[in-house]
């Protein structure tokens, strides 16, 4: 599948990886200059393909209270939460964000997991008066160091901080976009939606707008790493439904421990009050040039003690960084790993996450 915006990207010169099933801008010539400009600069990209539902209805809250592990975020706020379907288990089938909208809840996810996580929640809708659909909207990211002034002035803001995951509605040029700020890079990230057919004037007002300050195209190789970084696990490589929320650190975020009953809610409470989970994401950084493959076993001691889930070469290290998940003996910064690459052993250390963060520039 192509992005509508394909043939723009084209001509701005972007690389496409192959369709899997998107077919998708990796960079537009340069991936290192691409992630300097959203570490130090303005970028924009394209996230159009990515899992956006909208949650409608009249039994909606209820409905979706009864099921997600968070409470579900308050209208009045204007803030959306983090949350995830859970099996019995308290395995991790789905996250997500959640976003009150007047109209409903609109639900932001990979697109790897989307369609799956409609149908577990379809399966529970029984006579609730609920409807999941897809808006007609296209995502662009605004990224960097000027991304907030950018938003300022597009949309004739006044000098005011947005705080994590709050967002507003709001005409531009007479087209109704949302403004969610949400970090996926581990800078100020902020994601408009927009009407399909608005799609392409925004990106060209966006580019516009944004030249003064330098703003460039990225693709998914600049973001990936900027996302590795700052250690944000990404479901369906970092994460998956063998994993627990506590494993992936992310309990803080998508856990409510005094809400009403949800599916897995038992085993989470357990581990919390009586126990630990035995391995959890964390990070490694590992000597040689040579990427790990997803999966690449770790050892410490020569014993098994872990897996690579997702790496890449960190312009801000000047190494192969990866995170993976360890068992609780090799869990201390500075633990002497070694990393499997084919029949070879490549030495790595152990070190907490993220790599990268905003505030401590």
């Amino acid at each position: 599948m192509q992005l509508l915006l394909h043939e723009i990207h084209a001509s701005a010169g972007a690389h496409f990886s192959l369709p899997d099933p998107w077919e998708l801008p990796t960079h537009y010539g340069n991936p290192r200059e691409e992630y300097q400009h959203i570490r130090n600069g303005l970028a924009l990209a394209d996230l159009s393909h990515q899992g956006l539902w909208l949650i409608t209805g009249d039994d909606r809250v209820k409905f979706l209270q009864g099921l997600i592990s968070n409470d579900l975020p308050k209208a009045e706020e204007r803030v959306g939460k983090q949350a995830c379907l859970l099996t019995a288990k308290g395995k991790i089938l789905s996250d997500f964000f959640l976003y009150p909208l007047s109209e409903g809840f609109l639900m932001t996810l990979e697109c790897s997991n989307a369609e799956d996580t409609k149908t577990q929640l379809l399966r529970f809708r029984m006579r609730s008066k609920v409807e999941i659909e897809r808006p007609h909207w296209g995502r662009l990211l605004i990224s960097g160091q000027n991304a907030q002034t950018l938003i300022e002035k597009c949309f004739a803001l006044t000098a005011t901080e947005m705080q994590e995951n709050s967002f507003f509605e709001k005409e531009i040029k007479g087209t109704h976009t949302i403004c969610i700020k949400s970090s996926v890079t581990g800078e100020d990230d902020f994601h408009l939606f927009t009407p399909l057919e608005n799609l392409e004037n925004l990106w060209g007002d966006l580019l516009s707008t944004g030249a003064e300050w330098g703003i460039r195209p990225v693709g998914q190789a600049a973001l990936e790493t900027c996302r590795i970084e700052a250690g944000k696990p990404r479901y369906g490589i970092d994460m998956n439904e063998d994993t627990l929320p506590n494993e992936a650190g992310i309990q803080e975020q998508v856990i409510s421990y005094t809400k009403g009953c949800f599916p897995g809610q038992e085993v989470i409470a357990r581990i919390k009050t009586y126990g630990h989970v035995n391995k959890q994401l964390c990070g490694l950084i590992l000597e040689g040039e040579t990427l790990p493959k997803q999966g690449a076993e770790i050892f410490h001691d020569k014993k098994l003690v872990g897996r690579v889930t997702s790496t890449t070469k960190s312009p801000l290290l000047g190494k192969i960084i990866a995170m993976g998940y360890l068992r609780r003996e090799a869990l201390e910064a500075g633990t002497a790993l070694s990393v499997m690459l084919d029949s070879e052993a490549i030495p790595a250390i152990s070190t907490s996450l993220p790599f990268y963060s905003k505030h401590a520039k």
